[in-house]
């Protein structure tokens, strides 16, 4: 994993970021809370998690809770940075179809046929 960048934003809050491509972090993501769950939801899992002190069953169940909430933000983050991505690969494969169409400019420049008899 990256390391770590925390900044204090304007309003006074703790801004918490590391560098790394969108579509890593969706899947990180995605494998811990299915380990969160798949550990409470495995066969004796729950008797097992119940066995735990209070703090830690209130700690392991708010992670669960807060990586839960993050998904859709970060759905529409992936969503948008998507879209952009593939609209910018349509303006620049627009751009190249029109330069390959438009023939090379010349110094030459012709002048229309006359057609008229003398």
């Amino acid at each position: 994993m990256k390391p770590l960048q925390i900044t204090v934003n304007a309003q006074g809050h703790t801004v918490i970021s590391h560098s790394t491509s969108i579509s890593e972090h969706c899947k990180s993501r995605a494998r811990l809370l299915s380990s969160l769950v798949n550990m409470v939801a495995a066969p004796g899992g729950f008797e097992h998690f119940s066995a735990f002190p209070d703090e830690m069953k209130r700690d392991i169940l708010s992670l669960m809770h807060s990586i839960a909430e993050e998904q859709s933000p970060i759905i529409d983050a992936l969503e948008q940075h998507t879209a952009q991505a593939y609209y910018e690969r349509g303006v620049n494969a627009a751009s190249e179809h029109y330069r390959q169409k438009e023939p090379p400019e010349t110094g030459d420049v012709q002048q229309p046929a006359d057609y008229t008899q003398r």
